[in-house]
């Protein structure tokens, strides 16, 4: 009997052993999985750190119209004006401390479906030994562009659209909106959508008084257009619409006699003629968006060119008052009226022929003493007028 417990008790003691070594290597196992698991979300809080730390932005964007791009092998296009951007060049910052990769740069329009992922870029402030070059960049093995931004620095790179994608070329319109992103080998995603500056054309008469004569100058305003970005072109173009057909139809550009291009937010213009015109507006924002605005029809307007010298004569051999009349810049005035005011009757008898007109083409207007002698005020607008000794020769040849 004594020995049957002897049995017992080295049993038990075994067995509590085994039960202490059970328990210890569970709570090891369980320490490093523990670990493990910690240090996995410490890899993961400092990936999402990171992630969330990544801050790129587009310092500048300046889109590039170059036609002779179009025409470079191997893309021939013969395209000498085209309405198409050509490349755009991207000023990227990184206002994080670390570096970070950038990976891949998609492009988009609203005159394309889909995104292109560019295949090549050009890295204009790479440097070799210390120098400025240009260097190209394309795609790795991986499908990646490898592009590093060291922390707080920057880049700027240039895309073209002629041959920089893989369905070379990308063709995005001067007008299109265009949306640029970009991804980073940590799988942020950083955009950037660039819509055309919206123009606004505002027209108005002023009147400027030149002393003899007042002058109407168009006045031409698109300080209320609108962009994203800074506008900081206004080119307004200026048609002839005296010849369209009907005149002063803006639709008929095929018959806009001459074109006149002026810069300026508000631009104070001097018509060559009296119109009428047609004018639009283009605006260019600072990252090189462009925008037209439709034609305005400007209605003609003769005090744009007023009559500002007038002459008349009287021919006692052939008994006419001519009248010739030219403008401010030395050119004939038709259709201008002329008035001829009896202002001196000698013996009652005193006629003309007729005593208003309009000037022909060539700024002449003219009318017939047919009786008596005195004297005749001409008068035309705001010129001051000319009064004219005059008797009617009944020898002198007949008055046409």
């Amino acid at each position: 009997m004594t020995r049957l417990l002897n049995d017992q008790g080295v049993s038990v003691i075994i067995g509590t052993l085994l039960l202490i070594l059970i328990t210890v290597t569970a709570a090891a196992a369980l320490a490093v999985m523990v670990s493990q698991m910690q240090k996995a979300e410490m890899i993961q809080q400092s990936h999402l750190a990171a992630v969330k730390a990544e801050n790129v932005q587009f310092s500048s964007v300046n889109f590039q119209n170059d036609p002779t791009a179009w025409n470079q092998t191997p893309y021939p296009y013969n395209i000498t004006n085209s309405e198409n951007w050509s490349s755009i060049t991207l000023h990227l910052v990184n206002l994080n401390t670390d570096d970070v990769d950038i990976a891949a740069i998609a492009v988009s329009s609203s005159g394309s479906t889909n995104a292109q992922y560019a295949n090549n870029i050009t890295v204009l402030n790479a440097t070799l030994n210390g120098q400025p070059q240009g260097q190209n960049m394309s795609l790795s093995s991986l499908g990646t562009l490898n592009l590093d931004i060291p922390g707080t620095q920057s880049r700027e790179i240039q895309i073209n659209f002629t041959d920089g994608f893989p369905n070379s070329p990308m063709v995005i319109g001067t007008h299109d909106q265009v949306k640029i992103m970009i991804m980073t080998s940590l799988n942020n995603f950083f955009e950037q959508t660039f819509k055309p500056p919206n123009p606004v054309v505002q027209s108005s008469i002023a009147t400027e008084n030149l002393g003899v004569l007042q002058r109407d100058v168009l006045v031409l305003d698109g300080s209320q257009s609108t962009s994203d970005n800074t506008i900081s072109i206004w080119n307004w173009s200026i048609e002839n619409a005296s010849q369209t057909l009907p005149q002063g139809n803006c639709n008929d550009i095929n018959n806009f006699t001459s074109s006149v291009t002026q810069s300026g937010k508000i631009l104070r213009y001097n018509p060559p003629s009296v119109g009428p015109f047609c004018v639009n507006l283009t605006v260019i924002d600072n990252t090189g968006m462009i925008s037209t605005s439709n034609y305005i029809s400007i209605p003609a307007d003769p005090q744009f060119l007023p009559p500002a010298n007038l002459e008349a004569t009287f021919d006692f051999t052939n008994n006419q008052i001519a009248v010739d009349l030219v403008n401010i810049n030395g050119n004939n005035v038709p259709a201008a009226n002329v008035n001829y005011i009896v202002e001196y009757n000698q013996f009652g008898n005193l006629t003309l022929s007729n005593y208003a007109g309009t000037t022909l083409g060539n700024g002449i207007n003219s009318t017939c003493v047919t009786g008596g002698i005195g004297t005749i005020k001409v008068v035309s607008g705001q010129i001051s007028p000319i009064e004219l000794a005059v008797a009617y020769n009944n020898t002198g040849n007949s008055c046409q």
